[in-house]
């Protein structure tokens, strides 16, 4: 008896992990980067990412299934989908991306003991032990974050418009892709990247690789605890709730409260409340990685964080849909009320 359609969906999504196994395998194994000069036979190509000739085989005939290479007489080379976005030169790369995803793979391998206890495993915090962690996380990201950075930049710099020489705090900004998209839209703005020592340091690199570092500054932190300095027209905070209970939330919504000029914008990252099914999945996907990842955290609904900031005081709030499944909650601080 021939499957179903509803089997056959269930099916695809249930064994669709071998195929995400291949193409994280190779991002992790950089063909890509051996590859990108030219073809290789296996054995060579065995030799220069140190893998077995005959189980490499096998690989590259999986990955050519999928589209990534070709076996030519001169050896393996690359197609053109995998020479764009597996080759971590080329602009428009997701091979960092790919490569630490495979953390995450297994880290989602632990999904049921996540769900029946309620708590983040300890084998996936295990993960983040290893001492290349903050380096790898933050490339992963900044690949990730080219994909929108200009078109998020595109819907805040009319905020902006009449100002002559902006000031924008990237709060939690990692590696900074935000802020230099909006420098980029934006000719006379200045920016600052508030995070920890550790990624601060590799913010540094990716900006100076823009050539942004003298309208691009980073500041290394604490934003508990450090001052973030006062009298900003924006303020992005992207990614960062997430990862915290309403508690902290608050305490960081009215730290940058008092960081805003008056008039200034407080811009989050977030799903909208009439978000398209697409948006709802990948929200849902996001607030189990948090389970995953995190203690406390986990992905705010759009009604909790209208409700964080209003508690905050922060008020007219106002959503911007950037594509299919980003948007943009806005905010500003409430006037003082005047007295009597």
């Amino acid at each position: 008896m021939p499957p179903t359609a509803a089997q056959r969906r269930v099916l695809e999504l249930a064994q669709s992990f071998r195929t995400a196994a291949v193409i994280i395998a190779f991002a992790e194994l950089d063909i890509g980067t051996q590859l990108a000069a030219g073809p290789l036979p296996t054995e060579r190509l065995a030799a220069a990412i140190g893998a077995d000739p005959l189980a490499l085989a096998r690989f590259l005939r999986a990955a050519a299934a999928l589209d990534l290479v070709i076996e030519t007489p001169a050896g393996w080379q690359l197609t053109p989908l995998a020479a764009e976005t597996l080759v971590p030169a080329s602009p428009h790369s997701l091979a960092r991306f790919l490569a630490n995803q495979a953390a995450f793979y297994r880290r989602w391998g632990l999904l049921t003991e996540a769900v029946r206890t309620g708590r983040a495993p300890e084998a996936s915090r295990r993960e983040e032990d290893r001492a290349d962690w903050v380096r790898r996380f933050t490339l992963m990201l900044y690949e990730v974050a080219r994909l929108t950075s200009d078109d998020i930049a595109a819907a805040l710099v009319p905020l902006l418009r009449d100002l002559s020489h902006p000031r924008v705090l990237d709060l939690g900004g990692g590696h900074g892709e935000y802020a230099m998209a909006l420098a980029r839209a934006h000719p006379t703005l200045q920016a600052i990247v508030f995070d920890r020592a550790p990624v601060i340091a590799v913010t540094q690199e990716l900006v100076a690789s823009q050539g942004l570092s003298d309208r691009v500054r980073t500041l290394a932190g604490d934003f508990f605890v450090d001052s973030l300095g006062e009298g900003y027209q924006l303020v992005l905070l992207f990614g960062v709730l997430n990862g915290m209970g309403e508690e902290e939330a608050l305490k960081l919504l009215r730290r940058v409260r008092d960081a805003l000029a008056p008039g200034g914008w407080l811009a989050i990252r977030a799903t909208p409340p009439d978000a398209s099914p697409e948006a709802r999945l990948q929200h849902a996907l996001h607030d189990l990685q948090m389970l995953l990842a995190t203690e406390r955290g986990h992905n705010p609904t759009a009604a909790e964080l209208e409700h964080w900031l209003e508690e905050a005081g922060l008020s007219e709030l106002q959503w911007r849909a950037v594509d299919e499944t980003t948007a943009l909650l806005l905010a500003r601080p409430q006037p003082a009320r005047a007295s009597t």
